[in-house]
């Protein structure tokens, strides 16, 4: 008969925070899980590449718009 043991370990938070992540970040990787999910459904033959394709571009958009905003904050501020 095997014996289970059991370590207890340290808790993992630091001082009890908890890490804040932001809207930005937290949008774009909401982003990147979608466009894997458009890929592993395209490599499953249920999406053509046409749709995989439009399904990116329309994850992407607000990306590129986001970065063209941010230039033209900081071209303007000078």
């Amino acid at each position: 008969m095997s014996r289970i043991i059991e370590s207890k370990k340290p808790d993992n938070k630091v001082n009890g925070v908890n890490p804040e992540i932001s809207e930005e970040s937290r949008q774009a990787f909401i982003r990147a899980m979608k466009i894997g999910y458009y890929k592993a459904f395209y490599k499953q033959g249920l999406l053509t590449a046409e749709q995989l394709e439009r399904l990116i571009d329309m994850n992407t958009v607000k990306t590129d718009n986001a970065v063209n905003a941010a230039d033209d904050n900081n071209n303007t501020a000078s």
